[in-house]
């Protein structure tokens, strides 16, 4: 049972969530060796330069991670795990690229607690990725019981 006073009273619908973010060269080494993806579209300036883009392109998955911060560090509470997201990715990310994070709250469940954000991924006016993350409320209780 949920207390009437409890923090999930502080989402709304229509909250809004913004940041800045960079991956550094290291960030990309770091990344390429947790997953061992070393493709050449990540790692190899001449093989992407002959296929036109300027540089390697950060990892897709990369990107992801600010979806993590979202529900992990940016929601009002500590108290959400995320249930699944999906994304599409329509321009390439570079190293050192100043980008930016905005999310919108745009669904509330008061019956099963999941909240619905919509995000985007800029470079300056472009759109890097687009999509929605789910996440559950868990309140005290963030065990395997509340996913039920």
């Amino acid at each position: 049972m949920f207390k009437p006073d409890s923090s999930w009273a502080l989402y709304a619908e229509g909250m809004q969530f913004g940041w800045n973010f960079s991956f550094s060269e290291s960030d990309m080494k770091t990344f390429v060796d947790l997953s061992t993806d070393d493709s050449p579209i990540h790692t190899d300036h001449k093989f992407c330069q002959d296929r036109g883009f300027k540089s390697p392109l950060l990892h897709g998955a990369l990107l992801t991670t600010q979806l993590s911060r979202l529900i992990g560090k940016e929601l009002p509470d500590n108290k959400a795990m995320t249930v699944g997201f999906s994304i599409e990715f329509i321009n390439p990310a570079y190293v050192d690229e100043d980008l930016e994070f905005h999310a919108k709250l745009s669904y509330k469940s008061e019956a099963t607690r999941i909240i619905e954000l919509k995000f985007w991924i800029f470079r300056q006016e472009a759109i890097i990725g687009k999509g929605k993350i789910s996440a559950k409320w868990c309140g005290d209780n963030c065990d395997d019981r509340t996913l039920d």
